[in-house]
């Protein structure tokens, strides 16, 4: 008997023990799919759980025989936990430690509170072992979708159901033999024991192989889910690069791997020249650039494109990071629209008759000088014009030569003032000046230049010859004062160069 009993055991350690060698590399390599790694879980504890036995056989420790039964039980409710994983069910984890405490207290209470029939200790065991078998099998006979892993997991259903049934089998003849009187001394000499020994073991290794041919499918079928989906989104990439109004391109470690047939256009460049490029070629220097590349948050940046003949456009630059580690730009002509930005700021800052700033912007940018010039302590001018007689020209020679003499005017002043200066058209014939970095000597001297001029502008019109003169009014700022203040005082000056017979600059 014992020639019986050790030949089995030995071959089905031997044959678990390289089933559980399988399961690990298995649930290394099928990771992170659930289910394998609790399976190599399972095996392994079963294995131990079988040479804890066997050590029981060599020395009868007690405590090796109740280790060994709850291994066991443990390791074979582990199988049906993965198999639940596997299948996305609950795991039900509580199978394992109730299995485990069961077997170990039957064991408990036969070695060392009152022994049990070693026939009725096997129909225990068996009917504990069986459960989360049949619970397995049940779920992957029934369990539904994933038709193409079907019929596998109807293979390992049946395979689980028969290792159940030889279980149950030997659970049968166990009862049957205890109620007939029959005990052993050693319930390993029990033919009900080694029923699932001799024919439990087969159906283990095939249930095994099957859980991994069935994880395998499911690995091999994702894969080639993943593999269609990667051409899809190629196909849908290529066919977006193709109808965008933008310019796309594809980078590689920052170089252009890919662009659509817009970015020929874009740059005047082939597509053969565009591949291979650094996309930094595509724009004006700029360090910012890099830091985009290198964030790629898909913000959308305003920059100077660069064409191939050296002309330049501007451009409007998004960078978005791939899933793959590949960048896509799209990059799209803003010229049209920064024209328009540009008009409404022009619009919305000068005079749209003579092109001068207007009131709101002149006290913005007058305001900010003058802050600035407190705090360097530097000087400011103020000067103020209105043209002379200018409703007598409206009245002579009619409002569209006073349009005309409006224009004309500022146009000689702005031509004759630095970027520095800020001078704008306060309402009607009445226009404003400020001087940075001028003292009243200065200013005397560029004002009175400008009213001479003016003076000597011939305007032609309809009537004839028309010559105007202006009157200017002047003030030198100082600290503690805001802008109304000297304006107001500008136009005290102004008016007493009217009192004193117009044509003139008066402080």
């Amino acid at each position: 008997m014992n020639s019986l009993y050790f030949s089995p055991l030995l071959l089905g350690i031997n044959v678990l023990a390289a089933t559980a060698v399988a399961c690990t590399a298995l649930w290394y390599y099928a990771r992170p799919y659930r289910g394998p790694g609790v399976w190599a879980c399972g095996v392994l504890t079963l294995v131990l759980g079988l040479l804890l036995s066997l050590g029981y056989m060599a020395g009868h420790n007690p405590l090796l025989n109740i280790t060994g039964a709850a291994l066991q039980l443990a390791g074979e409710a582990l199988l049906a936990v993965g198999v639940f994983r596997f299948l996305g069910r609950p795991a039900h984890w509580w199978i394992v430690p109730t299995s485990a405490a069961a077997g170990s207290g039957v064991v408990i209470w036969h070695s060392w509170v009152m022994p049990i029939n070693s026939e009725f200790l096997v129909a225990i065991y068996s009917a504990l072992s069986a459960s989360p078998l049949a619970l397995a099998a049940r779920a992957l006979w029934r369990a539904t979708g994933e038709q193409e892993l079907r019929s596998v997991r109807r293979f390992v259903a049946i395979a689980l159901g028969a290792l159940a049934l030889v279980t149950v089998l030997s659970g049968i003849v166990g009862l049957i033999e205890g109620l007939n009187g029959v005990n052993h001394a050693e319930v390993s000499h029990s033919v009900a024991y080694l029923l699932p020994l001799n024919f439990g073991i087969p159906f283990w290794v095939m249930a095994l192989v099957g859980l991994a041919l069935l994880t395998m499918r499911r690995i091999l079928r994702d894969s080639q889910q993943h593999a269609d989906n990667a051409v899809n989104s190629a196909a849908r990439f290529e066919r977006l690069m193709n109808i965008s109004s933008a310019g796309v391109v594809l980078l590689n470690e920052q170089r252009i791997v890919d662009a659509n047939p817009i970015m020929e256009a874009l740059f005047a460049r082939t597509h053969q020249a565009l591949l291979g490029q650094p996309l930094s070629v595509l724009f004006a220097p700029e360090d910012s650039l890099a830091l985009q590349l290198q964030v790629a948050d898909g913000e959308r940046h305003d920059r100077r494109a660069i064409r191939a003949d050296g002309s330049d456009f501007a451009a409007e630059l998004n960078i978005a990071a791939l899933d793959d580690g590949n960048l896509v730009a799209e990059i799209r002509d803003v010229s049209e629209r920064k024209k328009l930005e540009d008009e409404l700021r022009r619009l919305a800052t000068r005079d749209p008759l003579t092109g001068a700033l207007n009131r709101r912007a002149f006290t913005e940018r007058a305001e900010s000088e003058l802050a600035r010039s407190k705090r360097h302590g530097s000087t400011v001018c103020l000067a103020v014009f209105d043209l002379d007689h200018f409703k007598r020209i409206n009245d002579n020679y009619g409002h569209a030569t006073g349009d005309q003499v409006l224009q004309r005017f500022s146009q000689l002043c702005q031509e004759q003032l630095r970027t520095t200066d800020i001078f704008a058209r306060f309402g009607g014939e009445e226009f404003v000046l400020l001087l940075p970095d001028s003292d009243e000597k200065q200013a005397v001297v560029l004002l009175d230049r400008l009213r001479t001029q003016w003076v000597e502008e011939a305007l032609q019109t309809p009537q004839g010859i028309l010559h105007s003169t202006v009157s200017i009014g002047l003030v030198e700022t100082g600290a503690g004062q805001d802008l109304e203040h000297w304006i107001e005082q500008a136009d005290l000056a102004l008016y007493r160069a009217k009192k004193s017979g117009r044509n003139r600059v008066s402080l």
